[in-house]
């Protein structure tokens, strides 16, 4: 079915609160778009606003910033670093969203044809209004979201992807152009760094690099949140997650262990990942194709990043750990009755197997399932040297 078609109807650490989800920016004003990195203005109208004056950063984010004083209120202009990393393709693109007009009056249509020279879409599913707009659609079993219709958006059109689909992403530069050619505004973009044996990056490097400053960027000490299985320090098995800053200001960092989130009890792999929304802020285009840049230029302590990383090996890890996960939980809840059933089928594999077969893939496999399909021997455990 076409688009068109489709449309129808811490060890020593202490916690703070979590924070606020973060406000809907409003269109950024933004002149010429280009690939150097700059911000437009959104007029943001905080308390905080007057600590500004005078001062050449943001003391919240610790974000460059410039002040000016407007007939309808006080403008921010706020700007992304960026800082040569150790090596190149240190960070992966985790979360991206944009806002953009289709010309003549199209509508979210040509968007979704338009995205998919990028990526597979599939799936459509028509949901309820999103983000103020008044229709939006999931696609590709989570993969993002398009939303879409209102007379306050003015014909604007919302795109967004999230983890699986940003894995699912090849060409990136290309996307970015698209982008620009459009004047589209990047709305949000996700940076992430793994650290599959937690030797640069883990939860007790995070708290140290917070306690001295590592993460001020410039400005005053970020607060912080913790999340997770952090009574039990390093012997947590369910995981622990470390937040810096306050989403609310759009500028937001995350350090948890994936794997133990995942699944795995006992692995180091811990990620590393900075969240940017348009908030009083211009995305800009290139932070698609030069991540590691911009992923080592939001916080002093991220400037030694060095080690490559890979979708793949990331997409592979995870669906491993999920799988491995899903297969144990399995056994526990129904290890004993396959057993039964093997007695009362007098052995017969296939008929066991037939009664206990249904369609679709578990739901903690599923961030992973686009690359599953296309590669299902990434999780054989013969090929990975493990034993079933």
């Amino acid at each position: 079915m076409g688009f068109s078609e489709s449309l129808g109807g811490a060890a020593g650490l202490p916690c703070s609160a979590a924070s606020a989800r973060a406000p809907q920016a409003r269109r950024a004003e933004a002149a010429e778009p280009s690939f150097d990195p700059r911000v437009v203005t959104t007029g943001r109208k905080k308390p905080s606003i007057p600590a500004f004056a005078g001062s050449t950063r943001d003391p919240e984010t610790g974000e460059p910033v410039e002040v000016f004083s407007r007939p309808h209120g006080v403008e921010v202009l706020r700007h992304l670093e960026i800082v040569q990393p150790v090596r190149e393709g240190v960070a992966l693109v985790d979360a991206f969203a944009f806002s953009i007009v289709p010309p003549d009056e199209k509508s979210y249509d040509w968007v979704m044809r338009e995205m998919s020279q990028f990526l597979e879409i599939t799936d459509l599913q028509h949901r309820r209004g999103l983000f103020g707009f008044r229709f939006s659609a999931r696609f590709g079993d989570g993969a993002g979201i398009v939303a879409w219709g209102g007379e306050s958006q003015r014909g604007r059109v919302y795109f967004s992807l999230m983890g699986k689909g940003c894995s699912m992403v090849t060409r990136w530069a290309d996307l970015a152009l698209w982008l620009e050619r459009h004047r589209a505004t990047i709305k949000r973009a996700d940076l992430a760094y793994d650290d599959f044996a937690g030797r640069l990056v883990s939860i007790a490097w995070a708290i140290e690099q917070y306690r001295v400053g590592g993460f001020n960027a410039g400005g005053r000490k970020p607060i912080h949140t913790c999340y997770g299985d952090w009574l039990e320090g390093e012997s947590s098995t369910k995981g622990r997650t470390l937040g810096i800053g306050n989403r609310a200001s759009g500028k937001y960092a995350r350090i948890y262990e994936k794997g133990k989130q995942l699944g795995d009890a006992s692995s180091p792999w811990t990620r590393m990942e900075v969240e940017w929304r348009a908030e009083d802020r211009f995305i800009p285009y290139d932070i698609l194709t030069r991540p590691g840049h911009y992923l080592a230029g939001a916080y002093p302590c991220l400037s030694f990043l060095s080690e490559e990383q890979s979708v793949i090996r990331t997409v592979t890890n995870a669906a491993q750990i999920a799988f491995d996960a899903a297969v144990e939980n399995a056994k526990q809840h129904c290890g004993k009755l396959v057993n039964l059933m093997m007695q009362v089928m007098q052995g017969d594999y296939a008929a066991v197997v037939d009664k206990l077969l249904r369609p679709g893939i578990p739901a903690r496999i599923d961030p992973y399932s686009y690359h599953v399909k296309n590669d299902p021997a990434m999780l054989d455990w013969e090929l990975r040297g493990g034993a079933a």
